[in-house]
């Protein structure tokens, strides 16, 4: 039911197109495959598995997809996971309607979705190990990462730092292997608990 109501609301908007839903791991594997959307909004729980290893199996293939996790009711260790897996992104599934197409947007535009009271109740459950400082990390990766807190998108980094778009991007592959993380969210939850950078309201 949940899934008709996003269906019919996203129908609706003249810049969107449904590819269209799945009810399953399997379904939503071979619906990426097909369709190659730029949007996943993925539940964590689906009949055949749950969402985390959906998330894991689509982004092994199609690590361009954005996929947002619908946060729900899903305990807060099983969200840490969803970030660890590569989401952009968390929603809860109560939020209002416009806040939802909103996020779409973002995360079709590289940014990065969450609210901040939600990602620092996730910080104890990240399971990477405490980082004592950030002396591994270069001045301007934390400058790129501070943006990515902010939820800029890579163009507006860019544009922000005076650099290359090319530029931002080596510094982002080069920030996730330092931190040892699988996505940009991943990547400022950790320097977020690590206090690395600061998340804004």
């Amino acid at each position: 039911m949940v899934a008709e109501m996003f269906a019919m609301m996203i129908e609706r908007e003249s810049d969107m197109h449904l590819a269209g839903t799945a009810h399953g791991v399997g379904e939503a594997i071979s619906l990426v495959a097909s369709e190659r959307p730029d949007v996943v909004l993925m539940d964590y729980r689906l009949p055949d598995g749950d969402g985390i290893a959906a998330v894991k199996a689509i982004l092994e293939q199609w690590p361009e997809t954005h996929v947002l996790m619908l946060s729900g009711d899903a305990p807060q260790d099983l969200m840490a996971h969803a970030i660890e897996a590569g989401c952009v992104g968390m929603l809860a599934k109560n939020r209002p309607m416009d806040e939802l197409l909103s996020a779409i947007r973002s995360a079709s535009r590289g940014e990065l979705v969450f609210r901040v009271e939600e990602m620092n109740t996730l910080l104890e459950h990240l399971r990477k190990p405490v980082n004592p400082d950030a002396d591994f990390l270069t001045r301007r990766e934390i400058e790129v990462l501070q943006l990515l807190a902010e939820g800029y998108a890579t163009e507006r980094i860019a544009a922000a730092l005076f650099i290359s778009i090319h530029t931002v991007r080596n510094h982002v592959s080069k920030i996730l292997t330092k931190l040892g993380a699988h996505s940009k969210l991943e990547a400022v939850a950790i320097a977020t608990r690590d206090k690395i950078v600061t998340l804004r309201a």
